[in-house]
């Protein structure tokens, strides 16, 4: 029971901590959908050395050893609780964030991660060594099981009661008792004699582990699986908001589709995994064209099954391919192996390779490539019956014709889809596009984060200069910077800075500064938009995360003193969860003068965000008036603003007043952010 307990916490743990860690990234890397990416890698690094650790450490043929050497370490991990992952300065001399957050993670919580890395396998291993008859890949379906409790528990019952503080400390105090529990089995385990086990599979269809060709695939279906886990994550948030939630729901089928095939070869019906799989993966190419046009929940359900039925097939195959006993860690190392490569494929090499989130249909790709490469060894077994034999060879063919249709079908819709591309980039922030659109009675160019407009401008010089889209002379940000009188000259920060649109409102002797995390949206408004070039105003760019720029610039010259602060910093179509908190607010009113204005941006297809920002100027004691310009012929973004300030002028002024919708905020829907709490499931439309 002991071995049952301990595998089923050390998992739950092993899997609780990863969101929690992701969360509490976020304030420091810009709040995007890469922060998940990049801590998968250093999860799936680790894994890997733990894996590598209970592998090395289970080859020594004494016990007493095993057990005295990681008892120790055991005992030393402790001294690295309560965990703590982040500081103030995350940066530790990286340009590379990925590295950044890495190297944080590791001086942070890496000892004990590394500890309950290990456990799975090694439990496993000891777990075989007591009896003969112990069948322990029972325990890695129940491992599963119990990372996937962890998992699912997050969103629903952690992240909305508990904050991330305590979250730490209560996962401080798990493992703690974890540590015990571990220590238990080896007191147990102390003094006692074993032979390697000499189980021999009743699987005729199983291959000895030490065939370089079933070594190759456990190795290419574990990295498959991963690539198209954590691409399915990054093509799935590009559009909705990177909640934990969302990061958490595509590796719990990960782990769900392990349970099942692990649990009982009867569970993976092979045929109809693949047949589900193949109408899917067409499914999969819609959604990366046109997967916006569907509700979030329509997006979600979509994106699921095409992971789900992918998974099944690449876990069933290693099922299928998994070894002896006595093999048992060498198969767990190569697929953590395999794992680790998918990841630094995703979250490293896919970034330098590809503009887009190719990842995505590659991995698709790559499963039907490896399921006709297992189904022909399988079929070169001597023992096979001849029916199986032609069956296998006829699914082989069948996959092999299914990607070349995939690729073709792909790369056909991509030439039309980006036919209209004048510049394409990809960094740690996300996707970017500009897009001219010359053959509309209006020809426009537009600036795309992944599918989501973030500023449009004529290709007319007649109106180049206009304002146009979310920020047009009918919206609420218009009503600030043009139409309400302040003296002149004014000073204007803004975070986000898209095409740089907002610079046309700029007069001479304005001051306007532009706040920008990712340095390419940076090249791409000043290279091919005017906005910034031709604004009358004095105009300059600050890169880095506006709220750790902000915070700087207070504690080394004070206040900026600006007279209006606009809030419009998207990551695709969400804004980052740390620039609603609390005190952030209280960061925009550090820079603010007195009667200055807080001007929001709150446009969003999934996200309700007035009721968060009007909880948040009730508790400032601020006033808020909310401005909705509907789209129509002429405009085909609605845009939605959001005032708050003190400003008794402002908000009594008369055409202010009628130019502003009425919002009155209740008990019932008041959502309040902080550092320690948020959550993004909250304010879903």
């Amino acid at each position: 029971m002991k071995f049952l307990v301990t595998i089923f916490i050390s998992a739950f743990l092993l899997f609780q901590i990863q969101p929690i860690l992701a969360k509490m990234a976020l304030p420091y890397f810009g709040g995007g959908a890469a922060i998940w990416t990049a801590c998968m890698l250093f999860f799936q690094l680790f894994l890997l050395l733990g894996y590598l650790y209970s592998h090395c450490l289970t080859k020594l043929s004494n016990l007493n050893h095993q057990v005295v050497i990681h008892s120790t370490l055991i005992g030393a991990s402790l001294y690295f609780l309560p965990i703590v992952p982040f500081s103030s300065d995350v940066s530790l001399g990286w340009e590379v964030p990925q590295f950044a957050i890495i190297s944080s993670l590791l001086i942070g919580v890496g000892f004990p991660y590394f500890i309950l890395a290990s456990s799975a396998p090694l439990i496993q291993k000891w777990y075989s060594c007591i009896s003969k008859n112990n069948e322990p890949y029972r325990l890695y379906s129940l491992s599963n099981l119990g990372s996937l409790l962890a998992l699912l528990s997050y969103p629903f019952l952690i992240e909305p009661n508990i904050s991330t503080d305590l979250q730490v400390y209560t996962w401080s105090i798990g493992y703690g008792i974890f540590a015990v529990l571990i220590l238990l089995i080896g007191y147990q385990l102390y003094g006692q004699v074993f032979e390697e086990p000499k189980f021999i599979s009743v699987n005729d269809q199983r291959e000895s582990a030490s065939n370089s060709v079933n070594a190759l695939l456990w190795f290419l279906f574990s990295a498959a699986s991963v690539i198209l886990m954590i691409s399915t994550t990054s093509a799935m948030t590009q559009n909705i908001p990177p909640t934990p939630f969302l990061w958490i729901l595509p590796l719990c089928i990960y782990l769900l589709t392990y349970i099942i095939c692990f649990n009982s070869d009867k569970w993976y019906v092979r045929n109809y995994c693949f047949i589900l799989f193949s109408g899917c993966s067409i499914a999969a190419i819609l959604m990366f064209f046109i997967g916006t046009q569907f509700s979030i929940f329509i997006q979600v359900a979509i994106y699921s099954s095409i992971l789900f039925f992918a998974c099944m097939l690449c876990h069933g195959e290693l099922a299928r391919l998994k070894p002896n006993n006595n093999k048992l860690t060498s198969f767990y190392l190569v697929m953590a192996f395999g794992g680790v490569m998918g990841s630094i494929f995703t979250s490293v090499v896919a970034e330098q390779l590809f503009t887009q989130y190719y990842e995505f249909p590659v991995g698709i790709a790559i499963v039907y490539i490896l399921f006709s490469c297992s189904l022909w060894r399988e079929s070169r077994n001597n023992k096979l019956s001849r029916r199986m034999k032609k069956q296998n060879m006829y699914f082989a063919a069948v996959s092999i014709a299914g990607v070349f249709a995939f690729s073709l079908y792909f790369l056909k819709l991509n030439n039309v889809y980006f036919k209209d591309d004048v510049y394409n980039s990809r960094n740690f922030y996300g996707t970017l596009s500009v897009k001219d659109f010359d053959e509309i009675e209006r020809p426009t160019r537009m600036l795309f984060d992944g599918s989501t407009s973030h500023g449009t401008q004529s290709l007319s010089e007649l109106e180049r200069d206009i304002p146009t889209s979310y920020y047009r002379l009918d919206t609420g940000v218009s009503l600030v910077l043009q139409e309400f009188a302040f003296n002149h000259p004014k000073k204007v920060g803004v975070i986000g800075l898209g095409t740089g649109t907002l610079a046309a409102y700029g007069n001479i002797g304005d001051d306007y500064v532009f706040y920008e995390l990712n340095p390419d949206v940076e090249f791409a408004a000043k290279n091919y938009f005017s906005y910034l070039s031709t604004s009358k105003a004095d105009v300059s760019v600050r890169i880095g995360d506006a709220r750790v720029t902000l915070q700087n610039e207070f504690a080394e010259n004070g206040s900026q003193e600006y007279q209006v602060l606009i809030v419009d910093a998207f990551s695709s179509d969400s804004i980052p969860v740390h620039l609603l908190t609390l005190e952030a607010f209280r960061l925009y009113w550090e820079h603010l003068k007195e009667d200055g204005l807080l001007v929001l941006h709150i446009s969003n297809n999934h996200l309700d965000l007035l009721p968060l920002v009007a909880t948040l100027s009730e508790k400032l004691g601020m006033k808020m008036q909310h401005f909705y310009s509907a789209s129509d012929n002429s405009h085909a973004h609605t845009a939605e603003w959001v005032v708050v300030t003190n400003n008794k002028d402002f908000y009594t002024n008369e055409e202010i007043a009628s130019r502003s919708t009425y919002f009155k905020l209740n008990n019932e829907q008041k959502v309040l952010w902080t550092d320690a709490y948020s959550n993004l499931l909250s304010v879903i439309k």
